[in-house]
């Protein structure tokens, strides 16, 4: 079993550095929601990564089928009710209520053989996976104060 490892460092602002093998990923917020816009959004990056492997995955497949792809594009839609995560109301999700998927696929596949790449794409994207069926998760959390500092 492999195990991917991201790492990240925020200070008092709401833009995150991330780095995950040699890279450097920047995630930041709206200035609506308290960020500065310098970089994607969580939400809008969970999607774009959502699409990364759809992508990967269905170069993969088409590869094991024989099929050549001219283009893939892909547009999703993530539908998210902010008042969980702006107004604490817990009546509704903090996440996505419903995501779509669309693909315009420009390949030599006959329209069967297609529809079999995108049903073998959804079942072995992992990303599709966790959203299908959520990992096991666990959150904990060490926390100090700086030296001097007073406690509320």
């Amino acid at each position: 079993m492999a195990e991917i490892k991201v790492t990240a460092s925020a200070g008092s602002s709401t833009m995150t550095e991330i780095h995950t093998g040699n890279h450097t990923i920047y995630i930041d917020e709206p200035p609506f929601f308290g960020g500065e816009d310098q970089a994607p959004s969580p939400v809008a990056m969970f999607l774009a990564s959502l699409a990364g492997c759809i992508n990967a995955i269905g170069q993969w497949v088409a590869k094991e089928m024989g099929i050549t792809i001219e283009s893939l594009q892909m547009e999703i839609v993530g539908e998210v009710d902010a008042k969980c995560f702006c107004q604490g109301d817990e009546s509704v999700r903090a996440g996505f209520s419903a995501i779509r998927v669309t693909l315009d696929l420009v390949s030599d596949a006959k329209e069967e053989v297609a529809n079999a790449w995108k049903e073998a794409v959804m079942k072995r994207c992992p990303v599709c996976d966790n959203i299908c069926h959520p990992a096991e998760f666990s959150l904990s959390m060490n926390s100090t104060r700086p030296e001097g500092t007073k406690e509320r």
